[in-house]
């Protein structure tokens, strides 16, 4: 099978796992607008937020580093030195965090703390296994683990917020459950205790995993800054309502963010097996550049039909979220850029480049959020999103030279931002004879810029759907 069939198989079987748990937090926005306050949901996504932000510090990123050396593992015995010293570090940050979190509470309370607990500790557990899972390329069991997943919580969050009427209380048991059942499928099916052996703690292989892994802390933190603290900026600013219409102009851009972080799974691993190649530039080139014209006929068809789609989906206080998707939509774009690039650091074990363009576009974030916000507010927060990452993207467009060159189609490149600022400002007319003609016009052109990708699709259906058929016949 070559690298791009390849690509294509693990992004289809990542998309069948992740689907419809990435879709879910879009699809549960009706659910949670009408069933919550904006002040409620508000102090979720800082839940959310703030969980987002402490995994990496206390795990020391050790995921990445887990599966990194596990796909250059050759055995089974270095398969179970990696899972195993990588478990270990884990469960021991693990009790010391929790140490600490049990003497704080003690002195600060704040609702939900014990949930809150639970929650991180399952969702490390379950991320763990996970990562597991991927680095022994098991992603048919990876992926209906995320079925599973997806399922438990749309019934826990369905039970317990409609019937129960639990609140906030429920989207954090909701979670804990989901991570439980990822746990209890994956231990099922791979049985990765097996792997884990007491016998096999060393010292070298634990120092080699950290210094693989902890350079990519600051890095996460980075893009936690450039994601999701402008919710801390809101809050602060502004107050947990803003916070909370904020949090819901976000679910929209998550249908992007969703296919993108399924395509990132994929090619993190094309990327690392290919690094070696000869013609990894050409492929490289190859698929960035199909990603572009995907990314920016995709915002321009989302930016087309947001306001429609707004109008059933979002209920009371919520309604102005509309306001400030799209530059969200953009930002979602330069992330998806900064990502791809971004594998170079983790194909080339240097995890240090990735630290330092991370932490440039946290702070040109953080810059504009302090700077802005307190003058127009909300969208301010929406604006640092996107220029934060569209700054780290040209720094890594530089810097990642050293290992890879890709030659940008620089004139659909042109075209494709000028015709998505075009469609931004006809985004904030009340025409609705207009709006229509934006829609047919989107859909347009996705197909001619993306037409030789469709022609590809059908033409591989066709032959899948054929071959069906004859075997049937």
């Amino acid at each position: 099978m070559n690298k791009e069939k390849t690509l294509i198989k693990n992004t289809i079987i990542y998309a069948i796992g992740n689907f419809g748990s990435k879709i879910l937090s879009f699809l549960l926005v009706p659910l949670y607008t009408y069933y919550l306050s904006t002040n409620d949901y508000g102090y979720f996504d800082l839940i959310t937020t703030t969980i987002m932000l402490l995994i990496p510090i206390i795990t020391f990123q050790i995921y990445d580093g887990l599966y990194r050396y596990l796909l250059d593992s050759k055995s089974n015995k270095e398969l179970s030195n990696i899972i195993s010293n990588s478990f270990f570090i884990t469960i021991r940050n693990l009790l010391i965090f929790n140490t600490i979190y049990i003497i704080f509470i003690q002195f600060k309370m704040f609702k939900y703390e014990y949930l809150i607990l639970l929650q991180i500790n399952f969702n490390i557990i379950s991320n763990l296994f996970a990562q597991i899972a991927r680095g022994l390329k098991k992603n048919i069991q990876y992926s209906i683990s995320g079925i599973l997943s997806t399922f438990i919580t749309l019934s826990s969050n369905v039970l317990f917020i409609v019937v129960i009427n639990l609140r906030v209380g429920s989207l954090i048991t909701a979670n804990i459950l989901a991570s439980i059942s990822i746990i209890i499928y994956l231990e099922y099916n791979l049985k990765i205790h097996k792997y884990i052996k007491i016998k096999l703690r060393n010292k070298i292989i634990k120092k080699q995993l950290i210094i693989y892994s902890v350079p990519l802390i600051p890095n996460v933190i980075s893009w936690w800054l450039m994601k999701v603290s402008d919710r801390y900026f809101l809050t602060f600013y502004k107050g947990m309502e803003a916070n909370g219409i904020y949090a819901v102009s976000n679910k929209f851009p998550s249908i992007l963010i969703m296919l993108n972080s399924i395509f990132y799974l994929a090619w993190q691993e094309s990327a690392i097996i290919e690094y070696k190649s000869k013609d990894k530039n050409q492929f490289y080139t190859k698929m960035f550049n199909v990603l572009m014209n995907i990314q920016f006929c995709s915002v321009i068809i989302l930016i087309s039909f947001t306001k429609f789609i707004m109008k059933f989906m979002v209920n009371g206080d919520f309604v102005s979220a509309w306001i400030y998707v799209p530059f969200l939509y953009m930002g979602t774009i330069f992330n998806s850029f900064s990502s791809f690039y971004g594998t170079g650091y983790l194909s080339s074990k240097d995890t240090m480049g990735a630290f330092y363009t991370s932490i440039i576009g946290g702070i040109v974030n953080v810059i504009i959020n302090i700077t802005l916000i307190p003058i127009i507010g909300i969208q301010a927060a929406s604006f640092a999103t996107m220029i934060s990452f569209l700054v780290m993207w040209i720094v890594r467009l530089w810097q990642t030279k050293k290992y890879f060159r890709i030659d940008i189609k620089v004139k659909n490149l042109i075209i494709l931002s000028i015709i998505s600022i075009v469609f931004i400002v006809f985004y904030y007319n009340k025409n609705y004879i207009l709006n229509i003609i934006m829609m047919v016009l989107s859909i347009i052109i996705f197909i001619v810029f993306n037409k030789n990708l469709i022609i590809k699709s059908f033409e591989f259906l066709f032959k899948k759907f054929k071959n069906k058929f004859s075997i049937l016949s």
